[in-house]
Formats: structure tokens, C-alpha cells, sequence
């Protein structure tokens, strides 16, 4: 087993494809963008924890998740802005594609969505630099945030349609799921019956996936219920669907 201390630091390199769709005069076009992500990741475990194997575990578990999330997620999805998101979510109904909610397309808010997204959905970690890379132009964009209070992110108001209600407190890259997508209602009606109907369902449906993620990769580390040596394989986890935000 490797062996991860405080301050180990990894470096991971993703390509990636985003569907940017544009809207302007009325009409709507899309561009495929091939991006190369790179994303710094520290071990930074709490003093609580000095166990050396729950270290190696921890690090490995946000390692798979970060992989996972970009290969799974991430990669082919639908970058939509709030103007056009409600009605291209119902466009892209009937694909398998996951679709982004972003406040503009640039490379620069697609960074800082990815690093708040990342910092959410991993533990006992420090992340880093996250760059963008445009493999057309190779123009790197590198987003920081040592604080992580990402100022520069909109709220979740900002990001849903005026007058509508928003189903969650916070924006996506601040739950620790596999969400890229914020909904909301028309009226309180509509809230109402949403949250009574399909609320719960939706978030198992987005909180199971990295959950399992981490249960088999604990397994397989500890050696409980997995057998000695048996390897996790993520390209099942990557045969399921990504999740779209059920419309109403």
C-alpha cells in the first residue's frame, strides 16, 4: 500500500469536452470545446486523524472522487447560462449528457465553479491550483483560492430566473453531490408539490453515487468485504447516467 503523509501532494490531469451553448439574436449554437483540466491536491489531514491507513484512505477516496467526477460528470456535459438554462434542460431531456449551470461560458467561472465544486465534494484535503486549459488556443486559465471564500461566484438567487423559488439554500458547488444544475419553481405551488414528490428522490440520486464511491474504496483498502488485492473497478460507476435535475 502507498503510503500518503501530511502534505503529500498529487497532481491530476483530465481531458475533457464541454458543449458550450450560446445564445445570441434569437438563436442558439453550440461549440465543442476539448479542455485539459489540471488540478492540485494535498493531503491535509486534521490533527484527529493519525492513523497512517485512514490517512492513505482518505487521500486515495478524494483522489477517485475528483477523477470520477470530472470523467463522469464533467466530460461531454452542456454548459447552459441562467437566461436559457430552463429551456435547454427541456431540449436535453432525452440525452444521456449532464448539463451545467454556469454564470457566463468563459473559462474563467468554469474554473472557479470546478475548484468550489472539488473543495466540496472532498475531505481532509487542500485544493490547490485548478487550471482550464483551452487545447485550441492553449491559453491556460489558473484559478487560486487559499481562503476558499469564492467571492467571485454568484448566489444561488443570482442563478435561477427572477421570481422563481430555488430548491436548494446553496448554489451547486457547495453540495456535496454530483449536481451541476440548480432548479426552482415558478410559484409556491409548484415548490411545494416538488419538494413533496421528487426532492428526496433526486437527492439520493445525486448523493449515491460518491457515497458508493467511497464505501468500495474503503472496502477494498480495509480489506472488509471486498477480498485482499480485488481492484475497484470506476467504469461501473461511470455507466450510469449523470444526473439531470427532473423537470416539472
Amino acid at each position: 500500500m502507498y503510503t500518503t503523509p501530511k502534505n503529500s501532494h498529487t497532481r491530476i490531469t483530465k481531458e475533457v469536452i464541454i458543449n458550450k451553448v450560446h445564445f445570441y439574436d434569437d438563436l442558439f449554437s453550440m461549440e465543442n470545446v476539448p479542455y485539459t483540466i489540471n488540478i492540485e491536491l494535498t493531503a491535509a489531514p486534521v490533527e484527529a486523524i493519525n492513523d497512517q491507513n485512514e490517512i492513505n484512505i482518505v487521500h486515495s477516496t478524494n483522489f477517485h472522487m475528483i477523477n470520477f467526477f470530472l470523467d463522469t460528470v464533467i466530460n461531454e456535459s452542456f454548459l447552459v447560462g441562467p437566461k436559457t438554462a430552463d429551456k435547454l434542460l427541456g431540449l436535453f431531456a432525452e440525452f444521456d449528457n449532464n448539463v451545467i449551470l454556469s454564470p457566463d461560458l468563459g473559462e474563467a467561472s468554469l474554473g472557479i465553479m470546478l475548484h468550489a465544486k472539488l473543495n466540496t465534494i472532498t475531505d481532509q484535503c487542500y485544493i490547490g491550483a485548478l487550471e482550464v486549459i483551452d487545447n485550441r488556443s492553449k491559453v491556460c486559465y489558473t484559478y487560486y483560492d487559499d481562503e476558499t471564500d469564492y467571492e467571485f461566484l454568484p448566489t444561488i438567487t443570482d442563478m435561477i430566473l427572477d421570481g422563481t423559488m430555488a430548491f436548494h439554500e446553496h448554489a451547486w458547488w457547495f453540495r456535496n453531490d454530483i449536481s451541476t444544475f440548480d432548479g426552482s419553481a415558478k410559484d409556491e405551488d409548484e415548490y411545494n408539490y416538488y419538494l413533496e414528490n421528487h426532492f428526496d428522490k433526486v437527492q439520493e440520486a445525486v448523493t449515491q453515487p460518491l457515497e458508493d464511491l467511497s464505501s468500495k474504496i474503503r472496502q477494498a483498502m480495509t480489506g472488509s468485504k471486498v477480498s485482499a488485492g480485488e481492484i475497484v473497478d470506476l467504469e461501473e460507476f461511470k455507466k450510469k447516467k449523470a444526473w439531470k435535475p427532473k423537470l416539472i
